[in-house]
């Protein structure tokens, strides 16, 4: 969770000298989670987001393959965007999770949050109103039911709804207590908060640091609890939300092409920031028969902008033969660097199938002062006569620091 920097908020409250008695709190600090409510709604969704040397908090929403947390979990006091995060999820120990862990394959993020932290700075109220990043992986992150968005969350904690705030603070920062990897909550109480567009302020409630993403949960009439919105900012007695709108429906739908039934290829609109493109061969490539030339199947991932250097990349491919030994294949990527995929070998085994191959090694750290150009290249050549080899699946995905 970051510190407020803004003049719209009040200045700091100091934490009362303890002598003697010990002086009730005067907020609704985050609490440890009564260990048997750790499997029950609303709680079962949350976990432990960590990104390099960054943690922050989560929750499952909408898709058992999504979650979602605060951007500025992902981006580095240098201005760089983390690899995609590990998810952990039903955590409850004091010590950082070993086992269990999930790694995700890419996440989005308005594309405006990085130019607004770096104008303004990444404590400022432009930032935090782009303050939101939804992860996603082919492979669920729960087997809970995910949570649902309120999608009126902005509204709904401006007019004073019941609200909570979930998630794992290191420190908590009224009391200074120590918050390991306990799952904390505030309790459930009625706040009206402060709106400065979707980013959203209440003073006497406190979290503390690692808390950042955690799910500010609102009751819902019929359907019990939503999320509202994420907890992104404050410090001992204050906090700030990114609150949800119907934007976030357009942040949704930019995973529709990995959650489908027949994966498509990814590449968000420009507001839309993201770590990783897939791309897909549309039609079938037929390569000539006993041709000792490169035939190129292009590809476009999609341009990525200047500063960026790729960190994965990850191949599936078929190209149907009756003789696999005929062929010879190798991936371009956009600067000329290449990895050869198959050499000659197999003999007259039939159709080539490469799944989920990682080439990431072959290509880390390829960037250009102008940004990595879009094109991709596949090259086969089918050395000897006698039979038709086909390209009918060529798909790439592509991930960038």
């Amino acid at each position: 969770m970051k510190n407020f920097a803004s003049p719209l908020v009040a200045a700091c409250l100091a934490s009362p000298a303890l002598a003697g008695d010990v002086l009730p709190p005067k907020t609704n600090s985050s609490i440890p989670i009564d260990e048997a409510l750790l499997t029950q709604r609303p709680y079962s969704q949350n976990g432990v987001v960590l990104a390099g040397a960054l943690r922050g908090s989560g929750f499952v929403a909408e898709h058992p393959n999504l979650f979602i947390t605060a951007a500025h979990v992902l981006y580095s006091d240098e201005g760089k965007w983390a690899s995609p995060p590990i998810w952990a999820g039903g955590v409850n120990s004091l010590s950082e999770p070993q086992t269990g862990t999930i790694t995700s394959r890419g996440y989005f993020r308005w594309a405006a949050y990085s130019k607004q932290a770096a104008a303004s700075g990444g404590d400022s109220v432009n930032a935090f109103k782009q303050d939101v990043a939804l992860a996603w992986a082919f492979t669920p992150f729960t087997a809970e039911q995910p949570a649902l968005l309120d999608f009126k969350g902005t509204a709904n904690l401006r007019s004073g709804i019941s609200s909570m705030i979930t998630g794992y603070p290191a420190l908590i920062d009224y009391t200074e207590a120590p918050g390991n990897y306990l799952l904390h909550s505030t309790l459930e109480e009625t706040t009206r908060y402060k709106a400065h567009g979707n980013y959203l302020t209440a003073t006497h409630i406190s979290t503390g640091p690692g808390n950042s993403g955690g799910p500010v949960w609102v009751r819902d009439a019929d359907s019990g609890w939503k999320v509202g919105g994420v907890l992104v900012s404050g410090r001992p007695s204050e906090n700030g939300i990114y609150g949800f709108s119907s934007q976030m429906k357009t942040l949704l739908k930019a995973a529709d092409p990995v959650l489908a039934t027949t994966l498509g290829e990814l590449k968000p609109p420009s507001k839309i920031g993201t770590t990783s493109r897939i791309a897909i061969l549309s039609k079938p490539k037929t390569i000539p028969d006993g041709r000792q030339k490169w035939t190129r199947v292009p590809l476009n991932v999609g341009s990525f902008p200047a500063g960026s250097a790729i960190s994965k990349v990850k191949l599936n491919l078929t190209i149907t033969t009756d003789h696999i030994g005929d062929l010879v294949v190798q991936l371009v990527g956009p600067n000329g660097t290449s990895a050869t995929l198959h050499d000659s070998e197999g003999a007259g085994g039939h159709d080539l199938v490469i799944n989920d191959m990682d080439l990431s090694a072959a290509f880390r750290g390829t960037a250009s002062a102008e940004g990595i150009p879009a094109k991709w290249f596949l090259q086969v050549q089918d050395r000897l006569t006698g039979d038709i080899a086909v390209v009918t699946r060529f798909q790439l995905e592509v991930g960038i620091d």
